[in-house]
């Protein structure tokens, strides 16, 4: 059996609140999937365990290069979940060079502006920290997950962890 090599990422782009910023986005940190646990140990058992309690707070942070006025109506969105947040990577498998588009679609908030450093004669750089109530990763169209942290949606590699309690209780 052949070896898989890993997918290299050819180009990227990043949409916030449906403006493309293609040429200024220098880099992308998309968020962080951390499972909030409990440490627990009850009667009988020989050990502490960590029980599954949803899942922890999560944030994006975009470095862009130059200056945009755009950046400061981002901060006047209101709302946790108010700001939209694209993230499109063209990946070309090294084995079989076949392209893949994997797609991040989050949305959130505006939390930190740096307005950064500026040196004359440089490209200077700002950057932005966002607050990410809502994830959805989708590889060449089939979805991997999607977490909505405000509306309680869980689907992990096509397993819904959430509908079951949210039809419980009328959600």
């Amino acid at each position: 059996m052949a070896k898989q090599l890993p997918a290299v990422l050819k180009n990227y782009n990043v949409f916030v609140d449906g403006d493309s910023y293609a040429g200024t986005a220098k880099t992308i940190e998309l968020p962080e999937i951390v499972k909030k646990t409990e440490e627990y140990r009850g009667a009988g058992m020989i050990g502490d365990i960590d029980l599954d309690m949803g899942f922890e707070k999560m944030e994006s942070t975009i470095t862009y290069t130059g200056v945009d006025s755009r950046h400061f109506a981002q901060l006047a969105k209101c709302g946790v979940s108010d700001l939209p947040i694209r993230y499109v990577g063209a990946y070309e498998r090294q084995d079989i060079c076949k392209h893949v588009i994997r797609e991040v679609y989050m949305r959130g908030s505006l939390k930190e502006f740096q307005l950064g450093e500026m040196e004359l004669g440089s490209i200077n750089e700002q950057e932005l920290l966002y607050g990410v109530t809502y994830l959805k990763v989708v590889d060449d169209g089939f979805e991997l997950c999607e977490i909505d942290l405000v509306n309680g949606i869980c689907i992990l590699g096509g397993v819904d962890k959430t509908s079951q309690i949210n039809a419980m209780l009328g959600l």
